[in-house]
């Protein structure tokens, strides 16, 4: 099993940095976890440090095995690189629109919704696709990587915070 965390930004940091005068830099100050943000968004080994856990949210896991099959036998997600794919919709069949691999792999995750102004209402994942910044746990290894500019690299969290994260 592997755990997805990101950095959650709420509305109201949202409607700070879109208010009139107001930006990223005061609203790094303002909001530590929207400066932690903006620390990682662009990877690299100094951008990242262990108290940065604190702002992270877990926000889906990822099963190993999810009961596909193929030629070899089970399909398995044993390894950064195909997690990376199965967040980032690289099995979706273009024609269906459907992903069999996210769908039977991809649990724990919450639901957000909301009406369009047309009246529409809408629902999806509440998670983004793996992106620079977020965080993967090796829940079997007790290993955390984070997705950097070009591949992943290696990180020590505060445990303190991740027991209660």
């Amino acid at each position: 099993m592997y755990n997805i965390y990101q950095i959650k930004i709420s509305d109201e940091i949202t409607d700070f940095v879109n208010s009139d005068g107001e930006g990223h830099s005061s609203a790094s100050v303002k909001f530590p976890i929207y400066g932690a943000r903006l620390d990682l968004m662009h990877g690299g080994e100094e951008s990242y440090a262990p108290y940065m856990f604190r702002y992270f949210t877990k926000v889906c896991s990822i099963k190993r095995e999810g009961g596909l099959g193929n030629e070899n036998g089970a399909y398995l997600i044993d390894n950064l690189e195909e997690i990376f794919k199965v967040m980032n919709g690289y099995y979706c069949d273009e024609d269906t629109g459907r992903d069999f691999v996210r769908d039977c792999h991809i649990v724990d995750f919450g639901m957000r919704s909301g009406t369009r102004k047309d009246g529409t209402e809408w629902s999806c994942r509440d998670y983004h696709s793996l992106s620079v910044g977020d965080i993967v746990e090796d829940v079997e290894k007790g290993t955390f990587h984070m997705v950097d500019k070009m591949g992943f690299k290696d990180i020590e969290i505060e445990s303190k915070v991740a027991l209660t994260n």
